[in-house]
């Protein structure tokens, strides 16, 4: 791993409506023309949550130019670390994800950002939790992306009980907890509006199978928020001949990492570490 001193710029773009995307361009220093990797958090994280900033400079001291960003709508504002804009949050559906992870591959794709260290013709993209299932359906979507990489994948958007979907109808909006958060946060109609709609569209079986770019899976065996058959699903419905699983054996969710992160975590350094070497070998 590169030990010099990297070169972090926090950087800010717009979607198509107009939404403010923050996120953190990290890369060696003298880098050029090097494969890019966009990263995607997973529900209710954040670019400065646990791992992710770890996950950036990690990446980018083994070569890779990273990208990683805050979704629009994910009820982080421009103070960073804090639930402040917990209306955007109530509107958080997966389809302005997929506008938020458009958006970056156009600012990569168009030399808007990384321009000169990022090769954009190499772009990878990496996602965890739900943020993987966004990343999965990117990935189908868009050419310029070459490889995907979904750590604690969902395979499915569509997570909620009758009973929930009832209450949500019945009160307009179906609570959100978050551990640990001071703020009050709901999903208003429009998410399950979302999901109902875009039911094809958002089925990550059915993205799996028409992927036509290579496939890694990272899981813990034992994450009890998604489980593992999830992603020995999504295994199941792909083109074996260029997808991978990888089962760590005891790991959970978040591979061991928590908000604040200790960086002493040998399961995180192994899932960054596999990937980096599954990447550099793809988006050669």
């Amino acid at each position: 791993m590169n030990r010099s001193p990297l070169i972090e710029t926090p950087f800010c773009i717009f979607n198509a409506s107009g939404d403010t995307i923050r996120g953190d361009l990290r890369h060696a220093p003298g880098t050029a023309a090097a494969p890019v990797l966009l990263v995607c958090h997973g529900f209710t994280a954040h670019k400065d949550w646990g791992p992710f900033p770890y996950i950036g400079r990690r990446l980018a001291g083994l070569g890779f130019v990273t990208v990683v960003f805050n979704f629009s709508h994910n009820g982080i504002g421009s103070s960073f670390r804090r639930f402040t804009e917990a209306e955007k949050f109530a509107r958080n559906t997966v389809g302005k994800e997929l506008e938020d992870a458009r958006a970056v591959i156009d600012a990569v794709a168009s030399g808007r950002l990384a321009a000169g260290t990022a090769d954009p013709s190499r772009i990878g993209i990496i996602g965890h939790s739900r943020g993987a299932g966004v990343a999965l359906l990117a990935a189908r979507d868009d050419a310029r992306i070459r490889g995907v990489a979904a750590w604690s994948t969902v395979a499915t958007f569509h997570r909620y009980t009758a009973h929930q979907k009832e209450t949500w109808e019945q009160q307009g909006y179906l609570p959100v907890t978050i551990r640990g958060a001071r703020t009050s946060l709901r999903f208003d109609l429009p998410v399950l509006r979302d999901l109902e709609a875009n039911r094809e569209a958002y089925d990550l079986r059915k993205a799996v199978r028409e992927l036509r770019v290579p496939l890694l899976l990272v899981h813990g065996t034992a994450d009890v928020a998604v489980k593992p058959a999830e992603a020995e699903e999504l295994y199941g419905a792909s083109d074996r001949s260029r997808s991978e699983l990888l089962l760590l054996e005891g790991a959970g969710h978040a591979f061991g990492a928590t908000h604040p992160f200790h960086v002493h975590n040998p399961t995180i350094a192994q899932v960054i570490d596999h990937t980096a070497r599954w990447f550099q070998r793809i988006l050669t």
